[in-house]
């Protein structure tokens, strides 16, 4: 493999230009986990943005399965690229237009790293709100790689972006897994879905991303959030269709790519 930082400055590049990368570039992909985290961190700290939270992707065990994998991935979000619903965002800013609907959740307080890790109650304690969100998937490649799960980590796990509804705080009560949400696009229902698609809970999701990054040692901040995986799959609206994501009492997360 070429050097991370080689590596790095070229999806920092692709991402930047808005250029895709080839797919197949023999000694430069990653080939391990570990080799693309190692890619991932030196981008992230190449780009010129700063961290607004943090994507948890493969929460599906049907997908993990796919990707050869046993546990979630990760990834950064960045400030410039999270929006408010209703969104109205231009499609030549992005690579692609593929979107999750995901339940988001908002830390009002730092997690640090630690060696004990945290329990479900100390992170719940931990976050004042729940967004409905979408996560504009939008790989530096010509599609997503699936099969190779290294180098879609390196990308920033494919992440493009965030758009967010209406803060909820009314939501420690509610059985998120029975939450039923619908992705309505042009119209039409899409798919409907549940928190029950994310490895069984949203929560189980949340709980292993702060554990994760506080196992590399590196933290949760206040103010960041965590999107935590699609509860209705994938989808690509087409240019001026507009998407909908309802989460019933929770809102909706409204986008249209011009």
């Amino acid at each position: 493999m070429l050097s991370p930082e080689t590596c790095a400055r070229d999806l920092v590049e692709a991402r930047r230009s808005l250029t895709v990368l080839d797919p197949s570039s023999g000694s430069g992909r990653p080939t391990s986990l570990n080799e693309g985290y190692a890619i991932q961190r030196v981008a992230t700290q190449q780009w010129d943005d700063e961290i607004a939270g943090w994507k948890v992707g493969a929460t599906a065990r049907e997908i993990q399965k796919l990707f050869g994998i046993s546990e979630c991935i990760y990834g950064p979000v960045f400030e410039k690229t999270v929006f408010r619903s209703p969104a109205h965002l231009s499609s030549a800013q992005f690579h692609h237009r593929m979107l999750e609907s995901e339940f988001a959740f908002q830390f009002c307080k730092d997690l640090p790293p630690r060696q004990r890790p945290y329990d479900r109650e100390e992170i719940i304690d931990a976050v004042d709100a729940l967004f409905p969100s979408f996560e504009i998937v939008s790989p530096r490649f010509p599609r997503l790689t699936i099969d190779d799960i290294p180098q879609l980590v390196a990308d920033f796990c494919a992440n493009g972006g965030a758009v967010l509804g209406t803060a909820c705080s009314e939501w420690k009560a509610c059985d998120l897994a029975a939450h039923r949400v619908e992705l309505w696009i042009g119209g039409s229902l899409r798919q409907a879905g549940s928190g029950a698609s994310v490895i069984g809970d949203p929560l189980n999701a949340l709980e292993w991303m702060v554990n994760v990054l506080r196992a590399r040692g590196l933290s949760i901040a206040r103010g960041q959030f965590v999107l935590t995986g699609t509860t209705t799959g994938i989808h690509t609206p087409a240019i001026d269709e507009k998407a909908i994501a309802e989460f019933g009492e929770f809102g909706r997360v409204e986008l249209v790519f011009e």
